[in-house]
């Protein structure tokens, strides 16, 4: 018995604080040395079953603390059975090792944390702002699922399984009220942050890549050229509609995404030999150059806002993308629509009001700056009646 470490934990009653707690301490015995540390944790003296060597109860903190001594144990019964030369056990060497593990071990919330960081730095350099949002609004709802849930504070990041993710996912779409195509979009991000991991070494195969889900179809949202007009026309009355009713025609008359409109500057737009206007732009969520003509009543919103003067800074100045989509259901009601506004109907309108007027799907793939005619066709080109009658009167 005396070549087998031991582990022992106890409390330092004569270390006590004002409201009862006691340190908690382990101590390593080996042959006639021992070694005593604190663990940073601190116990009501009630709750200490010495006998049991764990912490009473099942609350949050009990169980951290009763799951961290059970590894302990588990280590030292690890190393009691594999160790030949039991004579070169160094117990402050063991003793760091069993602290390292329980602090440097990354956990899944960290590396979210970090992951997110990451892309904070570089929005405006090679990442839009959106971009960003969209993983700290994961990154949010994954903290909610391992608190409310899972009833932690974190979990250790070689603890995240297959389960986990099909637990989460059905955590957003029961507990958190999330529809399909939410809940597929949080959990496919949770999984290319699992991807980077792999990546870094940080663990060897990324466990959620059994986890299969798509994206639904739905209703793709765009206006009329009727509604475009109606829109256009209507009298608003508030400084911030007015202003967000003429951001979303520009959307409607260039089909730019909201982020690389409101980095548009005047460097962005030139003319060719024959003196017509151009929007040549780089895309910043895909990286592909968008060739955009500039349609009258778009030039005219660009010199509006521009005051005609070629300025170094974006043309446009407005709202975050929330706001926008906000202010774009406020007025979509008052205008009496009957549709949902948002970013994305601008871009559409574009698209569909383009292959109504006959543009190819190429040419309205090279406007909107796709990296293939695949994703236009699928997103964009919405077969409505207007077309299908314009197709009927070819065949008569």
């Amino acid at each position: 018995m005396a070549n087998i470490i031991k582990p022992l934990f106890w409390l330092r009653k004569t270390k006590a604080n004002k409201l009862g707690q006691a340190p908690l301490m382990i101590r390593l015995s080996f042959q006639n040395k021992r070694l005593d540390r604190a663990t940073g944790h601190y116990i009501k003296q009630e709750l200490w079953n010495a006998e049991k060597q764990r912490v009473k109860g099942n609350k949050d903190t009990s169980t951290e603390i009763n799951g961290w001594i059970n590894s302990v144990f588990s280590k030292i019964s690890a190393i009691n059975t594999g160790t030949a030369a039991v004579e070169n056990v160094h117990l402050p060497t063991l003793m760091d090792r069993l602290f390292a593990k329980a602090i440097d071990e990354p956990t899944l919330l960290g590396v979210i944390e970090q992951h997110i960081n990451d892309l904070k730095e570089r929005v405006g350099k090679d990442f839009a702002y959106s971009t960003y949002e969209k993983y700290k609004f994961m990154g949010d709802k994954v903290r909610s699922f391992i608190h409310e849930s899972m009833r932690k504070k974190d979990i250790l990041l070689k603890d995240a399984s297959t389960r986990f993710i099909m637990d989460f996912d059905h955590y957003l779409r029961v507990q958190d009220n999330n529809k399909h195509n939410t809940a597929v979009k949080y959990c496919l991000n949770l999984k290319r942050v699992m991807n980077v991991c792999v990546m870094r070494g940080l663990i060897s195969v990324n466990p959620f890549l059994p986890y299969k889900t798509v994206y639904k179809d739905t209703e793709q949202i765009y206006l009329s050229e009727e509604e475009v007009a109606r829109l256009y026309n209507a009298r608003l009355t508030k400084p911030n509609h007015q202003l967000v009713r003429d951001l979303f025609m520009f959307q409607c008359y260039t089909g730019l995404a909201y982020t690389d409109m409101m980095t548009l500057t005047s460097r962005n737009i030139s003319s060719d030999h024959h003196g017509k206007q151009w929007i040549i732009k780089v895309r910043q969520k895909t990286g592909i150059t968008s060739t955009i003509p500039l349609l009258p009543k778009a030039f005219e919103m660009i010199n509006r806002y521009s005051k005609g003067e070629r300025v170094s800074g974006p043309i446009f100045v407005g709202y975050s993308i929330q706001k926008y989509n906000q202010y774009l259901t406020e007025i979509g009601d008052l205008v009496g629509l009957n549709k949902k506004l948002s970013s994305h109907v601008g871009r559409r309108t574009f698209g569909n009001i383009a292959l109504t007027k006959g543009i190819s799907l190429n040419v309205i793939s090279k406007i909107l700056g796709h990296s293939n005619t695949i994703i236009t066709q699928r997103i964009y080109a919405i077969t409505t009646q207007g077309i299908i009658s314009q197709e009927v009167e070819k065949w008569k």
